[in-house]
This record gives C-alpha cells, structure tokens and sequence, in this order.
C-alpha cells in the first residue's frame, strides 16, 4: 500500500509552535498552582512535627514531673544558668558535652534572646535517648524507676530540620520552675518558616500569648 506524502512529513514546524505555545501556556497557569501546594505542604508538615514534639515535651513532665534541661546531674529541679541547655535543637551533634548546631536558623531579634550563643542540647538526647548533656557522666541521666521515672521514648524519632533546612527549636530555659509565674514567658517549639529568620523573640510575650511574629511557625509548650 502506498503511503501519502502527508503521512510521511510528520509535524510540521507550526504545528511544533503551537504544541510548544500551549504547553507553555499550561505552565505559566499550572506552576503557581504546583508551587503554592508545595508550600502548604510544607508549613502543614512543621506545624505537625512541632506540635508532636511539643507533645512528647509534656508526656515527659508528666512522668518526671521536670521539663528537658537536665544537664548538671544534681537533683535540683530548677533550671541552672551555664550548665543547663538553654536551647534544645533538633539537630544539634553532642561531643564530650558540647553540642554544636550546624543548621540553626537566624536570630532576627533585637537581642540573641534565643539563647543561640549559650548551651545547646538535642531534643532527642531528652525524649527519646535518655542522653542528656553531659550523661556520660554517672548520675546525669533521668531516674528510671520510682514514682518520677522516665518512661520514654516519648516520640518515635525527632525529625532532624524542617522542610526548609532549619533545625526546629525549643526555648527550654524558659521552663524553669523557680521563676514567679507572673514573670514566666512561655515555652514554644518554633521553626523558623520558610525564610530561615527567627522573627518571634523567645522573650516577647507571657505563657498565655504565644503567637509567632513573621512566618514563624510554633507549637506551645506551655
């Protein structure tokens, strides 16, 4: 059967224009709609790891009775300024007791309020190890029997960053028992939004107003 010379041309060069003209269109209408999606999913999947970590933070002090800062190995309950972490991180390394923090986000605030500058913990060296700060050490690690014992892990794992890179953070200090409560600000997980900038300031607020400045993006403690 012979073969028309239409069929054996192919395309030809307007008819490749064209098909390349609306697949273009269909970008330009279809990639902000793929973008925005991404992003949505981003900011839900930090709003979820930081509310689980919030969570696991509050099934801890309900079987030990004492928030994550624990490094000195005394028995006090109270925070101790220079020993204790002022800052959990989800990303920190610990080596021989100093913790160092590779993909903290930028502190934007007046002042280094977040305590970025002051000892650094694991989040997960508390929640799921049972590894705090300087545990290598005999007697620094929580007590697992008795009627405060640790009973974790209280989480699975911790993610490691958020979705844009930055570690997720815990303004621990702020825990501390011995402060008024008139005077105690309140306690947050935070990641630090798309932008990688700390905007809310770990001392801005009371416990009962812990809303985040910027794109920051927090779960409340307490």
């Amino acid at each position: 059967m012979r073969t028309t010379r239409s069929a054996q041309s192919g395309f030809t060069l307007l008819e490749i224009i064209v098909v390349l003209a609306v697949l273009g269109a269909l970008a330009a209408v279809l990639t902000p709609v793929v973008f925005r999606y991404i992003d949505d999913a981003n900011v839900t999947r930090a709003k979820s790891d930081a509310g689980g970590i919030a969570s696991a933070i509050n099934k801890m002090y309900k079987d030990t009775g004492r928030w994550p800062f624990y490094e000195d190995g005394d028995d006090n309950l109270a925070y101790t300024s220079g020993t204790d972490a002022a800052v959990l991180t989800s990303n920190a390394t610990c080596v021989a007791a100093v913790c160092t923090d590779a993909t903290l986000p930028e502190d934007e605030t007046a002042s280094d309020t977040w305590g970025l500058g002051g000892v650094l913990d694991n989040i997960g060296n508390h929640l799921v190890l049972n590894t705090p700060l300087g545990s290598a050490a005999a007697g620094k690690k929580y007590a697992t029997t008795g009627g405060r014992a640790w009973k974790g892990p209280y989480v699975d794992q911790i993610p490691t960053t958020d979705p844009w890179g930055r570690s997720y953070l815990v303004n621990v200090a702020n825990a501390d028992p011995t402060v008024a409560e008139a005077s105690q600000k309140w306690v947050i997980v935070i990641s630090s939004g798309p932008d990688g900038n700390l905007n809310t300031s770990s001392a801005a607020a009371l416990a009962s107003n812990a809303v985040p400045t910027g794109d920051d993006i927090i779960a409340r403690v307490r």
